[in-house]
């Protein structure tokens, strides 16, 4: 287990712009449409994962085991969302960070997500 992650620090922010396509929709609310929960929460993690990744120790990744997040807006196929990660917390091995989807001005969603570093081979 690792118990020291030097280079990942309070702080340390990740960024990742994606187009709203049909794989982050929901279909069951009508129309043509909208941004998912699910699909939020993934570019989250995959926001907080990156954002870390180059700093791992060889032979090791980070795995999501926590999320606390609102979905606060909605947002239509073809739109642009930034979503933006911050290292709040280091212990150990387990980071804690705040997340945050935006169009635009609106806050789409926002909360927290925690993530461990473990040994890439399990």
């Amino acid at each position: 287990m690792v118990d020291t992650l030097e280079g990942i620090k309070p702080g340390l922010e990740g960024r990742l712009e994606r187009v709203v396509d049909d794989d982050l929709l929901t279909h069951h609310v009508g129309g043509q449409g909208t941004f998912s929960t699910p699909a939020m929460i993934g570019l989250m993690e995959i926001t907080c994962h990156r954002s870390i990744e180059r700093l791992l120790p060889e032979g090791h990744t980070s795995v999501g085991y926590e999320v606390h997040v609102r979905h606060l807006a909605p947002t239509a196929p073809g739109r642009t969302v930034v979503v933006t990660s911050r290292v709040a917390e280091v212990k150990g091995n387990k980071l804690q960070f705040a997340v945050e989807c935006r169009e635009g001005d609106t806050v789409l969603g926002t909360g927290i997500h925690k993530r461990a570093v473990v040994p890439a081979t399990f």
